[in-house]
């Protein structure tokens, strides 16, 4: 499963700033409603042809930038089992800025990809962890069994409420 999907990558952005990025310059571009739509499930035959080959184009480029964005989560050392909305988000930012490309990137856009992409450092390094912790954890006979990275706590470490 992705860490992130098309709905996600709309929610935190906007269907005509879509549509501007994944549409091919060289073809007209269609109505942001209608790259919505699509999005949101509905049907691509109700549009003329030219439209429908554009946002054919575009729901590709979109799936593209979010299959490239998965691979560096999964690059960092997340599973792809965990869905998180951060990880969602992060996944998000990153598409997007692939997507732009090309184009003249303004600083906000730069700060929020670095921004991703030093969150995931972080995780990498054992800094941080972006993957929830397992509420079936089991304690056994007042003992926490933490593990984590090596770099953080060793491989593993044995703690019982009275080193506490």
């Amino acid at each position: 499963m992705p860490f992130a999907t098309r709905t996600d990558l709309l929610a935190r952005s906007n269907a005509r700033r879509l549509a501007q990025l994944a549409i091919p310059a060289d073809r007209d571009m269609v109505p942001h409603e209608a790259l919505r739509a699509v999005i949101a499930g509905a049907d691509l035959s109700v549009y003329t042809a030219q439209d429908q080959a554009s946002l054919t184009l575009a729901l590709d480029a979109i799936d593209k930038a979010l299959a490239d964005a998965d691979a560096v989560i999964l690059s960092y050392g997340i599973p792809a089992t965990v869905q998180t909305t951060l990880l969602a988000r992060l996944c998000s930012t990153i598409a997007l800025y692939y997507l732009q490309g090309a184009e003249q990137l303004d600083k906000p856009e730069t700060s929020a990809y670095d921004a991703a992409i030093a969150m995931l450092k972080a995780h990498a390094r054992g800094d941080s962890n972006l993957i929830p912790v397992d509420p079936n954890a089991v304690v056994v006979e007042d003992t926490a069994i933490i593990t984590s990275n090596q770099q953080r706590y060793g491989v593993n470490a044995s703690v019982s409420p009275v080193d506490w």
